[in-house]
């Protein structure tokens, strides 16, 4: 039960990101001066890609190890990623994008934790 509301947590968050950098993406770039404005769209659309992916693996991924560990390393791999490329400089906004960013990748990064400790629980370790 708890499994499923996270993973549908999960999926609302990139469903919502996927949606605002495909859709809106040119207000995205003026709001946060990205350096890259190209890069916004296609990002959205590979993060609806995912999205779909999500729901598809709906409830596999509750019983499977595999498809766990996929959602838990590109959650942690996200966060990662918009705290180093914004860090050091690879990709200039401006300090509101930094904060939405840090935000957003802390809540990736807690969706991420959450789903490590069910695969915890799945493998008997925890």
């Amino acid at each position: 039960m708890f499994f499923t509301f996270v993973q549908r947590v999960n999926a609302l968050l990139w469903l919502t990101f996927g949606l605002v950098m495909a859709f809106a993406g040119d207000l995205l770039n003026i709001l946060f001066a990205t350096q890259y404005p190209w890069l916004t769209a296609p990002l959205g659309w590979l993060l609806l890609a995912y999205t779909g992916w999500l729901l598809l693996m709906g409830g596999r991924a509750a019983k499977m190890a595999r498809p766990l560990k996929v959602l838990v390393m590109v959650n942690y791999g996200w966060s990662v990623l918009v705290i180093l490329l914004i860090s050091t400089g690879q990709i200039i906004v401006a300090p509101l994008g930094i904060r939405i960013a840090m935000v957003t990748a802390l809540f990736t990064a807690a969706i991420g934790s959450l789903l490590f400790r069910h695969y915890k629980q799945l493998m008997g370790k925890y």
